[in-house]
């Protein structure tokens, strides 16, 4: 099993994926090692990527940006931000409608009438064939109440505690 299946350079992912890769791996190997065991870490990280398919000289920048990045953002409770964020869903299309796009459109023209300090774009990929053909949603049997079978199940459990 290779666990470690990062995005291909031939992907048609959108660029920022992979840069939020590099970014994220990097923040994760900086807040849970210290400098030996991030060193290690790196370049681990960095021969899983050659073993991909990726280049050194192509992703030499996108770590060095995300370097970059993580010295330029120090770490903060992103909790805090959430009810001052526009979060906005958006599939991604590489031909359509591109995330820059969308920014664009809302700091020009929404940014000053909504109350929002920040927009944060969520990218998720179209349906393909395999979503139609595979459904792995699960149907509750027909007079089935959950609550009901909740409600029995805790019932039992303070019984035989109280026993």
């Amino acid at each position: 099993m290779n666990l470690y299946l990062y995005i291909p350079p031939s992907s048609a992912h959108p660029p920022c994926c992979f840069k939020g890769l590099m970014t994220g791996e990097l923040r994760r190997y900086f807040i849970q090692n210290d400098k030996e065991g991030f060193k290690k870490m790196l370049t681990k990280f960095i021969g899983r990527l050659l073993d991909r398919g990726h280049s050194l000289n192509n992703i030499s920048p996108l770590l060095l940006q995300a370097a970059a990045n993580i010295d330029n953002h120090p770490f903060h409770d992103t909790r805090k931000d959430c009810n001052s964020t526009l979060y906005v869903h958006w599939p991604i299309d590489p031909k359509g409608f591109q995330r820059q796009h969308l920014r664009q459109l809302y700091d020009s023209m929404l940014k000053s009438i909504l109350p929002f300090d920040k927009m944060q774009v969520a990218i998720s990929r179209p349906c393909n064939l395999r979503d139609v053909l595979i459904k792995a949603a699960i149907s509750l049997p027909r007079g089935f109440d959950i609550n009901q079978a909740i409600h029995q199940a805790t019932t039992n459990d303070t019984q035989v505690v109280n026993s």
